[in-house]
């Protein structure tokens, strides 16, 4: 009997993956950007943070490629339940045939997962949490039963994190406190751009008085490649260079899929005040062995939510500091904190940025391009790992060392298990 109930769930699970087709990180770059305005305007609706609905959507709707999701319209794997009177689509999930909604566009099951959760009296709960804390509203989803896979909350706050995707609650933020949802539906991302987002005014027309709402073109959910006059728009997109870029991915978890410190983030008022994080007074000397580069050692990533040129390392987005850069002012630039960034790059405490010192924007990987490295002239474990973009912690495990352990030239470092 247990033979024939592990065949099952394998052919289950064969039939399952059938339906998802793969998808990759331009996909994901690529879906972002078609339906990041819906999630905002959702986020205003109904108090959902845009964040979470995105990340759910490229989970659970494979960016849009999953049978579901092509035939149904239906992004987030809502199933019939009994109080659904539309159309309906049959497919095995977690038994045979199951019962999905089906909706005559994407907008509707957008509506309908807002709708779900606001109405439902097991997620209560979540809208008792601050709207710009997704990893609470990650593990609210989950502790609340809306996935059965046991590391839902991780994926999506890995996804979250990996994507930038808590700047569409910055936006939407912004938005609101800059009056753009004053005549909401009727409302124009186009006009307001993402770079102009901290405007205190509503959207004007060429004249420079406010756009009636009558005269508001709907919402494109793509844009031409060249309008001159547009304002330009922060556009996600995958690193150029095709043998470093991120790693297509399936139904899986992104690399970082480990809860990280949500970012506190200031709610709108009638006064909006920066929300920038002054620096310390005392700010440290400049590390001596802090690893530097150029820019052109590395390929260049078109990183999303920031001006600044990104480099790709061993899998890893970091920039390269410039004069009068600081943690603070990097973070601001790209959507962190710096305590969040000290963490990324195995430093505590306050430190003086180098001319040239890199610093990543995300957690580094677990193992290095290579098997091991070998020590040069007056290099330091914390060195090795931000040469090679390896943490810290698991450099020192590999090496049964300690984060200060004195190494010296011609030691040969491992950089894997």
């Amino acid at each position: 009997m247990k033979k024939i109930k592990y065949a099952i769930s394998i052919l289950s699970f064969l039939i399952a993956q059938s339906l998802f087709a793969q998808y990759t990180v331009n996909d994901i770059y690529a879906y972002i950007d078609q339906y990041k305005e819906l999630a905002i305007n959702k986020m205003y609706e109904y108090k959902i943070p845009a964040s979470i609905t995105m990340a759910q959507g490229i989970l659970e709707s494979a960016c849009g490629k999953s049978r579901l999701a092509v035939e149904g319209n239906n992004h987030f794997g809502i199933k019939c339940h009994t109080d659904w009177a539309g159309d309906t689509i049959l497919i095995d999930d977690d038994e045979l045939q199951e019962c999905f909604r089906k909706y005559d566009n994407v907008v509707g099951s957008y509506n309908d997962h807002s709708l779900f959760l606001k109405n439902r009296s097991r997620y209560k709960a979540l809208f008792d949490l601050d709207i710009m804390d997704y990893e609470a509203w990650a593990k609210g989803l989950k502790a609340a039963g809306y996935a059965t896979n046991p590391e839902y909350a991780n994926i999506l706050i890995g996804s979250i994190q990996r994507y930038n995707l808590a700047k569409l609650d910055t936006i939407y933020q912004e938005r609101l406190a800059a009056g753009y949802f004053k005549d909401y539906p009727n409302v124009h991302p186009e006009v307001l751009a993402e770079n102009n987002v901290n405007s205190t005014t509503p959207p004007k027309n060429t004249n420079g008085k406010e756009q009636p709402a009558d005269q508001i073109a709907p919402a494109q959910t793509s844009r031409p490649e060249s309008q001159p006059s547009q304002p330009r728009k922060i556009k996600w997109s995958a690193t150029k260079d095709k043998q470093k870029s991120k790693p297509d991915v399936g139904s899986v978890p992104p690399k970082n899929n480990a809860p990280a410190q949500s970012r506190p983030a200031q709610r709108p008022s009638d006064n909006p005040k920066p929300t920038s994080v002054p620096e310390p007074h005392a700010v440290a000397p400049e590390d001596p062995h802090a690893f530097t580069t150029t820019e052109d050692e590395y390929p260049i990533a078109e990183y999303p939510f920031t001006e600044r040129k990104v480099f790709v390392n061993n899998r890893t987005y970091f920039v390269v500091a410039k004069e009068g850069d600081s943690f603070y002012k990097i973070a601001e630039d790209v959507q962190a904190t710096a305590k969040q960034l000290q963490k990324f790059n195995d430093i505590s405490g306050s430190t003086k940025l180098k001319v040239g010192q890199v610093v990543y924007i995300e957690r580094k990987s677990k193992s290095g391009s290579r098997e091991y490295y070998k020590v040069g002239e007056d290099e330091t474990l914390q060195y090795v790992a931000q040469k090679n973009g390896v943490r810290l912690s698991k450099i020192c495990k590999y090496n049964g060392l300690k984060p200060d352990a004195k190494i010296k030239k011609g030691d040969v470092i491992k950089l894997k298990r």
